[in-house]
């Protein structure tokens, strides 16, 4: 059932001085098509290895506070030229609750953006838009039905069979009436068709952490969803929960981390999926000992190894994970550690070989102004995009796959 993760792991790994990588391990940074007030950027690399990354940019126009989701693809080191998903005024655009664009196994785009629906500022709802056969984008639709004037967000998409689409989000509507973030968070999905109809809504979770970043994969024909659970005596462990197409299975924990903590500390989890080998990478930091952690399942999710630590004592968090052809799970986050910060990358090879770790980039602090970082892989090459917090806008990085051998 499972590959070394669980039978040579006996106990958590743990990653150790976590040297960096050579000088010749330097990653090339890439022109990027976004301007300097850009954001919120977004990667996905689809099948044929074609990178597609979003963001947000602002559009002021006659003293109106307008806002732009943009895309564009990258063909080795050069990007297509920018084209528009949505626009508008009032939208809700935050560093921690990116916007996305997916490609569609049709050849038909989706993407996801938030848009204020109250004057509090934790008032928004999720949009979500898809373009049709001909490719003109539709108009958006709110894939929740409350009403609620309270937060909506943290959206992840995934293709779905019959040319549908599933998305999942959380969803504050229980804390409606309520101070801040009073009152329970909690995690639903629905799934949409190609004109927008929306069905199948469902609660996922009555009780979820209230801003962490949820991630979703296809695994065969099921879905597999990863987010950050809280229990009664705020314990936020990383729960699972899977969709067969007609219901939701009930969540279960990933691993019992015990991470005690009053509130949200913005961090969830990553998933990838190759076949049915899902990895799962998380920050927790119970006793106040910051980790980064990953764990590989070979059954689709339902059982995963032990964890392996690839970063304790100076991880911030905000983590990604990506599969390379040959099973190695590839580990992304953000570090800080004697006034230095960096986004960095590590490898866990199928047989247990950690690599070194290796910075896709120095910055000058791991702040919110980084937002959050997303990992790829195309080819040779794994691709990372950020934000610049010195506002000079989105930014990519590239490194060649062999300086994690």
């Amino acid at each position: 059932m499972f590959t070394f993760w669980g039978v040579l792991l006996g106990t958590v790994l743990v990653a150790g001085c976590q040297s960096e990588g050579p000088p010749s391990a330097s990653p090339t940074r890439l022109d990027v098509p976004a301007p300097a007030e850009s954001a919120q950027s977004h990667l996905y690399a689809d099948n044929d290895g074609t990178v597609w990354m979003s963001w947000v940019e602002p559009r002021p126009q006659s003293g109106e506070d307008r806002h732009a989701l943009r895309y564009a693809t990258l063909d080795d080191t050069s990007w297509t030229e920018p084209r528009t998903a949505a626009e508008g005024t009032d939208w809700f655009v935050n560093w921690a609750d990116v916007p996305s664009l997916r490609p569609l196994p049709d050849g038909r785009l989706a993407a996801h953006y938030l848009r204020s629906n109250g004057p509090s500022s934790l008032a928004y709802a999720v949009q979500i838009a898809q373009t049709n056969g001909a490719g003109a984008w539709q108009s958006a639709v709110t894939p929740h039905d409350d009403g609620t004037e309270t937060e909506h967000g943290f959206v992840s998409l995934l293709p779905w069979a019959e040319h549908r689409l599933l998305a999942v989000w959380l969803d504050g509507r229980r804390m409606a009436g309520q101070d801040g973030h009073q009152g329970e968070m909690t995690l639903r999905g629905a799934v949409l068709d190609s004109t927008g109809t929306v069905e199948h809504r469902a609660l996922l979770d009555a009780r979820t952490c209230e801003c962490c970043p949820t991630s979703a994969v296809r695994v065969g024909r099921e879905a597999l969803v990863a987010y950050r659970d809280r229990s009664g005596d705020e314990v936020r462990n990383i729960r699972l929960t899977r969709f067969d197409g007609q219901s939701w299975s009930d969540p279960t924990l990933l691993h019992d981390d015990g991470w005690q903590i009053a509130g949200c500390p913005v961090n969830g989890p990553a998933l990838a999926a190759q076949g049915q080998r899902v990895a799962a990478a998380w920050y927790t930091a119970p006793e106040g000992r910051p980790r980064v952690k990953v764990a590989v399942s070979d059954d689709g999710g339902r059982q995963f190894s032990t964890p392996v630590v690839v970063a304790e004592n100076t991880p911030t968090g905000r983590v990604d994970v990506v599969f390379l052809a040959d099973g190695t799970a590839v580990v992304s986050w953000l570090g800080q550690d004697d006034g230095s910060a960096a986004l960095r990358v590590r490898a866990v090879e199928p047989e247990g070989t950690l690599s070194p770790t290796v910075a896709m980039a120095t910055l000058p602090a791991a702040s919110r102004g980084v937002g959050m970082p997303r990992l790829v892989q195309n080819g040779t090459h794994l691709y990372a995009a950020w934000t610049s917090p010195e506002n000079e806008g989105v930014q990519v990085g590239r490194l060649p796959v062999d300086v994690l051998r």
